[in-house]
């Protein structure tokens, strides 16, 4: 008889386990769901796929998101993994603080010419020259 109550505690262990997954699953996505639906204009998120992006406007289920200066992107509500800031009552212009993306190139990051020219090869073609 001692084979049976052992059965039967590793039976309700086994429950007692299932159901604590499905709550917290249960749980974290309802606060997924939450912090979709809190999303307001102004807040940068991250979506699913890893694009960061501003909210600029919401309708419905659609969120746009500015994820670049000018470059307005539309995606559905749920794609919206996190929120990386909060939105604030003010919202800069892109150009204004100096937070925006730069895809200006300046004097710093283009490569100056190497540090050991290449010569000129016999032939006049401008090839390097190989000694054999």
């Amino acid at each position: 008889m001692g084979g049976g109550n052992s059965q039967l505690i590793f039976l309700l262990i086994m429950v007692a386990l299932l159901v604590f997954m499905f709550s917290r699953t249960r749980k974290q996505q309802k606060a997924q769901q939450q912090m979709q639906n809190s999303v307001a204009p102004g807040a940068e998120v991250m979506t699913t796929s890893g694009m960061f992006g501003t909210v600029v406007s919401i309708d419905g289920d659609v969120v746009v998101l500015e994820i670049a200066p000018g470059l307005r992107t539309r995606w559905t509500r749920r794609a919206v993994a996190r929120v990386v800031t909060a939105s604030g009552p003010t919202v800069e212009p892109a150009g204004a603080g100096g937070n925006a993306l730069s895809f200006e190139k300046t004097a710093e990051d283009v490569p100056g010419p190497a540090a050991s020219p290449v010569q000129r090869g016999d032939d006049g073609t401008g090839g390097a020259t190989r000694s054999q």
